[in-house]
């Protein structure tokens, strides 16, 4: 079935009449449109059908970021969630962990997923940022082309194609005995260009406000390298090869954090041995590209090898083939995927357990001048919980070029990762253990909301989202054991607010508001009540930036309220960072930036502290 599909489309990729002009990323979110741009992140104001905020180049750059999770953290409504900070990270969006991570358009979901929780992708084990020309940040249900268990949200990597030839070094060193070198280098030659990046991270230790813990330091070290590259051959006018690679390797340790039996104290049980290897590599043929109607045929292979406590590994691997026909006022893309999970945890039991996805997706845009309605409907078969189509709508109205309202519902349907059915885990005084029996989530998400551009210096942003999950695969986590289970129902409702301002050509600044009520069935016979586990019911951003000349200054706040303060060290919490930069000259940059000012004690995972107050500086040269 898989080669009679792969032929059709093939045998539909000739070129189409009154072609026009689009992205050359085909396999990427495209975003296209007049926007207003802030130096932090670009809330996208054109025909969007759903809740987007892009993270640029520039952002990561003036603000000097080192990793993924720094970029997302300063996006409103977004939680990074850490169990040891550097070590362990993972995303909510809509307060969801359900989210899906590509990197140009093509998933990175780990088969055995996080330990605890349904995070796919830890955020620690990505490289480094020196390759990301951008990041997109969806949030809610995304196109049926990515799949339908991203209950919070997309976030899609897209890497930087090579440009001119240079090479820039960037170093700095910090608190807890950090030193961090990345080298990067691109170019062009004839029809082939490239962008190389390697990456070397290296800490002692890290501390966090005592406040609420017997200790204030955790050993939390690591060493960490990275590669990454981009290859790009274009075969003619229409037409290229892509090949991604991307390798990280990590050693250190992790902690585990307990209550004391002598007081009310949280205290430091253990620093585990934590090694990791990543290596993710694909081949992309892309065609028709320039035009309207793009296509690609992707081949991906994506390994993960763990050491904590026990050793675990996995591999994902997959073809993809996408196509696209315009007919009259319709964009019709339709798709189909053929993926195979491999995992082995021989501590659990399972050794080389596999299962395989087959999909078939479409959806078609249909323009109706200000009005544009795309549905669409994806169909898993999946070898171990069979056959199952996601439907989705989503719908915006174009009133004029300042005013965007954009509606989108769809179907979840989510199978359990491998470490849902599998995980097993016995050390510190602790077993860990999931449930073959489970059952796959099911159910579906729907955002409302629009984007307002109030002239030419004040964007606004407004959204109401809500998900309803039957089966919600929940891991609870109690005194010497985690354990997971289906839950009846989990429902989320929620508001997120933005604006960005700005006051003169040196100075703008951004303030935004996330409210999330989550309500869970425990199949006990009380119904349905509040989730009092969830880390940020009230999220609060903000951001002032300074930017004239060879200067650049950032200062961020990031809080949350409402928590329940039984599970979590306290109801509240308040960060502010900053960071500051001086351009030498066209080559060189020096910056410095401290975090966590206040040194904040606090918590956004149970019983693991996050960082306390540090600093780094460095350079930054090209040449």
């Amino acid at each position: 079935m898989l080669t009679a599909w792969i032929c059709l489309f093939m045998a539909a990729s000739m070129p189409v009449l009154a072609e026009q002009t689009v992205d050359d990323d085909t396999d990427t979110i495209i975003v296209r449109a007049k926007r207003y741009v802030t130096p932090l992140a670009v809330p996208v104001v054109s025909s969007s059908q759903s809740n987007t905020t892009v993270v640029t180049s520039k952002t990561i750059a003036d603000n000097h970021y080192l990793s993924v999770q720094e970029a997302l953290q300063k996006v409103n409504g977004v939680t990074v969630t850490d169990q040891v900070p550097g070590i362990s990270s993972y995303i909510r969006l809509n307060g969801d962990d359900r989210v899906l991570i590509l990197v140009n358009g093509q998933s990175i979901a780990n088969a055995q997923s996080a330990a605890y929780g349904r995070g796919s992708v830890d955020l620690a084990t990505l490289p480094g940022v020196a390759n990301i020309d951008r990041i997109e940040v969806t949030k809610g249900s995304g196109s049926v082309k990515y799949g339908s268990g991203a209950v919070g949200g997309v976030i899609n990597i897209i890497t930087k194609k090579g440009n001119k030839n240079s090479t820039t070094l960037d170093m700095n060193t910090g608190s807890w005995g950090t030193h961090n070198y990345t080298l990067s280098n691109e170019g062009t030659r004839g029809n082939t260009s490239w962008y190389v990046t390697g990456s070397l991270n290296h800490r002692k230790y890290y501390k966090f406000n005592g406040d609420g813990y017997n200790t204030d330091q955790s050993r939390g070290d690591f060493n960490k390298d990275s590669f990454t590259a981009r290859i790009d051959q274009k075969l003619n006018a229409a037409s290229s090869l892509t090949f991604d690679v991307s390798h990280t390797n990590s050693e250190g340790h992790g902690s585990t954090f307990g209550s004391s039996e002598t007081d009310d104290l949280i205290h430091l049980t253990a620093n585990k041995i934590i090694e990791r290897l990543n290596n993710d590599y694909s081949v992309t043929y892309h065609f028709r590209e320039n035009t309207q109607t793009p296509g690609f045929l992707r081949y991906f292979n994506d390994y993960s090898q763990n050491y904590w406590t026990y050793r675990f590994h996995s591999r994902t691997q997959g073809v993809q083939l996408q196509n696209s026909w315009k007919a009259d006022n319709s964009l019709i893309t339709a798709g189909t995927e053929w993926t195979e999970d491999t995992g082995t945890n021989a501590a659990a039991g399972y050794i080389d357990q596999k299962r395989t996805n087959r999909a078939f997706y479409v959806e078609d845009a249909i323009d109706w001048g200000k009005l544009t309605v795309t549905p669409g409907i994806r169909v898993d078969d999946n070898s171990q919980f069979g056959v199952h189509k996601t439907p989705r709508l989503a719908v915006n109205y174009r009133a004029n070029s300042k005013f965007n309202a954009y509606a989108n519902w769809g179907r979840v349907f989510a199978a359990p990762k491998l470490n849902d059915l599998y995980y097993y885990l016995v050390g510190d005084n602790k077993v860990s253990y999931g449930d073959p029996n489970l059952r796959p989530e099911t159910g579906y998400t729907q955002t409302v909301g629009f984007t307002y551009q109030y002239d030419a210096k004040t964007l606004f942003n407004f959204s109401l989202f809500r998900s309803s999950l039957d089966n919600a695969i929940r891991w609870d986590r109690g005194t010497g054991y985690s354990e997971v289970r289906n839950l009846n129902k989990e429902k989320k409702n929620g508001v997120e607010i933005s604006m960005n301002k700005t006051i003169n050509a040196a100075w703008d600044y951004e303030l935004g508001y996330a409210y999330i009520h989550t309500r869970i069935d425990e199949g006990d016979g009380l119904g349905l009540h509040l989730d009092e586990t969830f880390n940020r019911p009230n999220g609060y951003h903000a951001g002032l930036h300074y930017h004239a000349r060879a200067w650049r200054a950032n200062l961020f706040m990031t809080a949350g309220t409402g928590r329940n303060d039984t599970y979590y060290m306290n109801n509240s919490y308040v960060v502010w960072d900053a960071n500051i930069s001086y351009d030498m000259n066209k080559d060189m940059t020096l910056y410095a930036a401290v975090n966590n000012l206040t040194n904040e004690g606090y918590d956004l995972y149970h019983n693991y502290p996050m960082s306390g107050r540090y600093w780094q500086a460095g350079v930054k040269y090209t040449f």
